[in-house]
């Protein structure tokens, strides 16, 4: 397999740790307490229900249940996304909506009054840029909210905007997954396609005229493949260093034979096998296969550039998932290791725990008394390990671990530059991992001295293409 040259966009991209806020839960500016942000007229909507930072978020009306968190609240802890390592922040939606998830948009182009609208806004991009850090933002093609003033017109029988929509003959209309109040746009209509990309005062243009770095694009299969590919035809003409990304819950190597499209997917693939794998539900030989289809099915581009996530908004924690805390330090090690970027989701390098959504969606816990600081630390050190070896940030992957006995993960990531590799081997056997591995690598020569960077496993050294491993059950080493 012929590794292809790495351009400079995949390379920055591909060399991102990001983290994801769920902006109404992060935290609030001002030093203001809950009760005091939700006084705001802003969270004077039908059905609201206000609570105190410390509530549950469960037994909620959905979308409806606001904590009061906000951008500059995001901007104040900036030093602490800097502490840990990160160097991008990707934000769930920021636009006007009604609900606290704001997946349900009334405008595009201006920026909520919960979150503090546009001026904090711009505050976060400039504190972001100032740390050299990105920022990406959320954009929703396929749908608004049945309040927006687009579907309104439509419903009144505005003829420039009905057919933004697709309404039935008796009225009905289709919407994301039959819910109603989210009508679905219109994307084979070219008016439909400028407003939301075309045009160079459209929703994605505009704010990356006003600073912001990149975009993931939500329910990208509802999106589709063409609309992908001129969009970032487009964009790309503009905006040659914005990265743009798809949310695909699944394989997405079809979007990637297609060419064309956005850089990367949020990479579901992994999480899936990720889990399964440390949960005994598949074997190591699945697993390896997994990594292995990705890297055909995506190219080594497409897979640099998508997202590695174990949790988002959108699914459990990763503790609550794996029901273990060893298992989830397995899976923070995969994260980081495997070609793509690391997303962390808000809460998780502190061992955050919480179930389906909305009990994903907790407040965060700023008291350093209610953290898990053993995985704090070590998110912080897999960090570090993978922003110094440019192998785990853009190498090539080549898959070892389904030619070997027992329950292993292993890989070797390296670049084109000699001395740029890493051999990763994550053990979930309940037994030592102790075998020679041959290494079918030509720069790792006869008595290359490998040490492992978590400081847990034996040194070692190439012997004629070969290394001996000796690798503690449910642990991992990266040499």
């Amino acid at each position: 397999m012929k590794t292809p040259a790495i351009d400079a966009l995949t390379r920055r991209l591909a060399s991102q740790v990001v983290y994801q806020i769920f902006p109404e839960r992060f935290a609030i500016g001002g030093g203001l307490s809950s009760c005091a942000k939700l006084a705001d007229p802003a969270y004077d909507l039908p059905g609201a229900v206000k609570r105190d930072w410390d509530d549950t978020t469960l037994n909620q009306s959905w979308g409806q249940q606001f904590f009061g968190g906000d951008l500059d609240g995001i901007t104040s802890k900036l030093d602490y996304l800097g502490d840990l390592g990160v160097t991008g922040v990707y934000l769930t939606p920021v636009f006007p909506a009604p609900s606290n998830h704001k997946y349900d948009a009334t405008d595009f182009f201006s920026v909520d009054a919960m979150f503090g609208g546009e001026a904090a806004l711009q505050r976060l991009i400039q504190a972001l840029h100032a740390r050299d850090m990105s920022l990406t933002l959320d954009a929703v093609l396929n749908h608004v909210s049945d309040q927006h003033p687009w579907f309104l017109a439509a419903q009144a029988g505005d003829l420039t905007k009905r057919d933004w929509f697709t309404f039935r003959e008796d009225g009905s209309y289709l919407c994301w997954q039959d819910y109603g109040p989210m009508p679905e746009l219109n994307l084979s209509n070219p008016a439909v396609r400028d407003v939301l990309y075309r045009d160079p005062d459209s929703l994605v243009q505009h704010w990356l005229a006003r600073g912001v770095d990149n975009w993931r694009f939500d329910v990208a299969q509802d999106v589709g493949i063409p609309v992908a590919q001129e969009m970032s035809s487009i964009v790309g003409a503009r905006f040659p260093h914005a990265g743009l990304l798809g949310e695909l819950n699944g394989f997405s190597g079809s979007w990637f034979e297609a060419g064309g499209g956005f850089q990367g997917m949020m990479n579901y693939w992994y999480r899936t096998a990720t889990l399964a794998w440390l949960a005994g539900e598949i074997d190591s030989v699945q697993m390896n296969h997994a990594v292995r289809d990705a890297r055909m099915g995506y190219g080594l581009k497409g897979l640099l550039c998508s997202w590695n996530m174990l949790s988002s908004h959108d699914t459990p924690r990763l503790i609550t998932s794996l029901g273990d805390a060893e298992k989830a330090r397995l899976a923070l090690l995969m994260q980081f290791t495997l070609p793509g970027v690391p997303l962390v989701y808000y809460g998780e390098e502190i061992g955050m725990e919480g179930g389906a959504d909305p009990d994903c969606r907790r407040t965060m816990r700023w008291d350093p008394a209610q953290w898990n600081h053993a995985q704090r630390d070590w998110v912080k050190r897999l960090i570090s390990i993978r922003q110094t070896n440019p192998a785990l940030q853009y190498g090539e992957v080549t898959v070892l671990g389904d030619r070997l006995a027992g329950n292993a993960l292993v890989f070797l990531r390296h670049t084109v530059v000699p001395g740029e590799e890493a051999l990763v081997i994550v053990n979930n056997a309940d037994e030592p991992l102790q075998v020679r591995l041959m290494l079918p690598y030509s720069h790792w020569y006869d008595g290359v001295p490998l040490r492992d960077a978590l400081g847990a496993a034996p040194d070692t050294k190439v012997q004629a293409a070969s290394v001996k491993l000796d690798i503690a059950p449910r642990s991992g080493a990266v040499y």
